[in-house]
């Protein structure tokens, strides 16, 4: 793997490799990354989806490399603005005391955090901070002053930044890379060798990060900003054109309830989530938009009086406002346009209900492209020398790419497969029963036949294992049937969060967590800690989430099967990904078990099974499974 990685990066060709657990995929890119970030004095950006891989990279594989190729390596983990600090927001936030009851006994605590911290950024602060305080210390990259703000020689943000642009390996999350592709690679020092770790996930998180939004509440600050009429407060008090300004704040706040009003009776509620919108809709007929504009030329007009690189302080910050200001106008109309008249026939809208402990009275609209392909062939592939995406699961069947190559938009591009060493075979299980009720069919599964199976397989194991749910109404059902009538403490994402359910149950023994997508995916839990994985449901998607129902349409107009191109492979890769959680040493053993019936009864269950390690026994009789459990190696 190092060895075509080395090769791709001299050669400027882009790679994808499918590398299973324990081949050791990072020293294998960190290797050659590092040597040709040495050799040519140019970076390699290396992206991960989890935090628990880049503190791996960090602090246990980089450290390896150093030893290997007897050099100093320079790697830093690059974070999105909104982890610093901001001292000029942070200044003013004191100057006033405007910090909040309930930061009051510990803002001294903070204070000195501030000015003994080398980095500001937040994950090293130990003490409290609510998610008020820290948006009104946080740097926004909207509101920033830039070279123009005077405290930029000694900004926790730009100071990091610079550092970022002496690293020989810079380690991103692929939010922040996706950021950057939005934000037209303004956001990371320039670099032109990529490795996407993680991979599998990498396509998903570009389309979220080239979507949008508009709620009420968000555009309501924005004009509460300018000019809060019950409050007599804003910037515009400070402006010229003051009352005109005002004067159209107040229109454009009468005009953004109206929009939502009329949004409600537009699209009746008839669900409980999220809803898909595809038609043109009148609502104000454009009045909220026009007003928008008009109060964005109003604020362009006064803006050249107040100047960035002023020496006043006050008018640099009030010019940084104005610039923000009119941007936000810009992307609204821009945005409720496209939603208006869905002009745009790559852009998915749906609208969601609000969540149950926010503030906001109206639904809330958002958008997504649905073709994530383009934007990288367009955006990610042209302005890279080379770039290399890995995974231990990129192919729903071992060595098949087409699927994960039509999700990055890159056909013609060459692939690699390595298998995991571990022996499978022998180490480890797959349970799947027959005599089980079918999801689809039954509606009493849930608390009979759930239940029952979870019951005999958690005391197979002595508890050790992980329950992998496709739902948290369904984990939150089986936690409660279960908690008490096991002998094993059960831990809930649900319940704790994915951090505190993964710490309580390492902590805890014979413990069970029950968990969704997160604990489908990258944990890494080695020995007899984790011995049974649970997956009570085949994963696949639901087929009424917008963004997946307009890309099945599109591929039933092109006379394409989305259930067998898209459906099942994407299931195939999400069962991988669950396995995975199983074996992660040589030494691990365990049995993984599927209480699903369809891999019995559907024509797909082959593909289900072809997609798992080679060679893996499946054991479809409970008192089989005992007696090969009961045989598995002793590690």
């Amino acid at each position: 793997m190092a060895e075509s990685i080395s090769r791709s990066f001299n050669s400027g060709e882009n790679l994808v490799v499918e590398a299973g657990t324990g081949v050791g995929k990072s020293l294998a890119y960190l290797i050659p990354g590092a040597l040709f970030s040495l050799e040519t004095d140019s970076p390699v950006v290396i992206s991960t989806e989890t935090k628990s891989l880049q503190d791996q990279l960090l602090y246990k594989d980089i450290p390896i490399v150093e030893k290997v190729l007897g050099r100093p390596i320079s790697a830093m983990v690059a974070l999105g603005a909104g982890n610093y600090v901001c001292k000029r927001k942070y200044g003013k936030v004191m100057e006033r005391g405007d910090f909040g009851a309930e930061m009051e006994s510990e803002i001294d605590y903070v204070s000195k955090w501030v000015r003994e911290s080398k980095t500001g950024i937040r994950s090293e602060y130990s003490g409290y901070l609510s998610p008020g305080f820290w948006n009104s210390i946080a740097r926004e990259p909207d509101n920033c002053l830039g070279r123009n703000c005077p405290n930029f020689s000694h900004s926790f943000y730009f100071l990091e930044k610079e550092k970022w642009k002496k690293a020989n390996i810079l380690i991103v999350n692929h939010h922040l890379l996706a950021s950057h592709l939005a934000g037209d690679f303004r956001i990371l020092p320039q670099f032109s060798h990529l490795v996407v770790d993680e991979a599998h996930v990498f396509p998903e998180i570009v389309g979220k990060a080239f979507g949008g939004e508009m709620k009420y509440e968000s555009i309501l600050g924005i004009l509460h900003f300018l000019f809060h009429p019950e409050k007599r407060t804003g910037l515009s008090i400070k402006l010229k054109k003051s009352e005109e300004i005002q004067s159209a704040v107040v229109s454009a706040i009468g005009a953004l309830q109206d929009y939502f009003r009329l949004l409600l009776s537009a699209v009746p509620l008839q669900f409980q989530f999220s809803q898909r919108h595809t038609t043109k809709v009148k609502l104000d007929g454009g009045k909220f938009e026009e007003i928008l504009i008009d109060l964005g030329s109003i604020l362009e007009s006064v803006s050249g009086i107040y100047k960035k690189d002023s020496e006043d302080l006050e008018e640099k910050e009030i010019g940084q406002s104005l610039e923000m200001l009119v941007s936000n106008f810009s992307k609204i109309v821009s945005f409720s346009s496209d939603f208006r008249n869905k002009t745009n026939s790559n852009l998915v809208f749906w609208l969601e209900t609000p969540n149950q402990t926010s503030k906001e009275p109206y639904y809330g609209i958002y958008s997504q492209p649905k073709n994530t392909a383009e934007i990288l062939k367009e955006s990610l592939f042209p302005n890279m020398e080379s770039v290399i995406l890995t995974s231990a699961t990129l192919s729903p069947t071992p060595g098949n790419f087409s699927y994960f190559l039509k999700e990055i938009g890159e056909t013609k591009i060459e692939t690699k497969t390595l298998n995991s060493p571990f022996s499978y075979h022998t180490h480890s299980l797959l349970f799947v029963p027959k005599n089980i009720a079918d999801p689809t069919t039954d509606p009493n599964r849930n608390r009979i036949d759930l239940s029952y199976w979870i019951s005999r397989l958690l005391n197979l194991s002595e508890g050790n294992s992980f329950v992998l749910f496709t739902s948290n109404k369904l984990l939150n059902e089986l936690y409660e049937e279960l908690k008490n009538k096991v002998p094993y403490p059960i831990f809930s994402q649900t319940e704790l969060g994915p951090i505190v359910a993964k710490r309580e149950f390492l902590a805890n023994e014979n413990s069970v967590l029950f968990g969704v997508s997160s604990f489908w995916q990258g944990v890494d839990i080695k020995g007899d800690k984790l011995k049974n994985v649970i997956v009570t449901k085949l994963p696949f998607q639901v087929p009424t989430e917008p963004v997946l129902q307009a890309k099945m349409e599109d591929m039933e107009r092109a006379g394409k099967s989305p259930f067998w191109e898209m459906q099942v492979p994407k299931t195939c890769l999400q069962l991988r990904q669950g396995f995975g959680r199983l074996i992660r040493s040589s030494k691990d053993t365990g049995v993984v078990s599927i209480l699903d019936p369809r891999i019995h009864t559907k024509s797909y269950g082959k593909n289900v099974i072809q997609s798992l390690p080679k060679g893996v026994p499946l054991v479809t009789d409970f008192a089989d499974l005992e007696r090969k459990f009961r045989n598995l190696p002793k590690g």
